[in-house]
């Protein structure tokens, strides 16, 4: 049985190598190469990172390591507001497709409802036809709302999902 805890400082290294990894597999060929290459440090060494400490921040362990981790938190964006948004959601690519990512998920959705959030919302990179299916298949569906981001120097889009539960 996989252990779910709260994250906590002592996990932040763990957790950000986690965050590297993830980004270096899944984001192959949909951000530029040359920034992921030189990716090695997502969370450490940025700010703020204040979030990943509070109560909606979650790790799923594989006995000792860190699998995954899930943030979760009341959406962000003011045309969100009463909205619960999943903020962030990362595997270590060796654990794609064994259960433990989607555990985590799931997890961090009935966290949200038990604050009573009853519509939830995410961001995929479009493109990343992986975590497209992955939250697909947790019952999130695509929306014609999008955000223009600016990564490695490159513009990408990501697309909002949602579930109304």
């Amino acid at each position: 049985m996989s252990v779910i805890r709260r994250m906590t400082a002592d996990d932040l290294r763990e957790v950000d190598a986690l965050y590297v990894a993830a980004w270096k597999e899944g984001y192959k060929g949909l951000l530029p190469r040359e920034f992921l290459d030189g990716l090695t440090s997502k969370i450490v060494d940025r700010s703020p990172k204040s979030y990943f400490f509070d109560e909606g921040s979650f790790v799923i362990l594989d006995g000792e390591r860190i699998a995954a981790h899930v943030h979760a938190r009341p959406a962000a964006e003011e045309n969100m507001n009463g909205w619960g948004e999943i903020h962030t959601m990362y595997a270590l690519p060796q654990f794609w497709g064994t259960g433990a990512a989607g555990e985590l998920f799931d997890y961090a959705v009935d966290w949200l409802r038990e604050r009573e959030f009853d519509r939830i919302y995410l961001y995929v990179l479009e493109g990343n036809e992986r975590a497209a299916r992955f939250y697909k298949k947790h019952g999130f569906t695509p929306t014609a709302d999008t955000l223009d981001c600016e990564v490695g120097g490159a513009t990408v889009t990501d697309i909002r999902y949602i579930k109304e539960l």
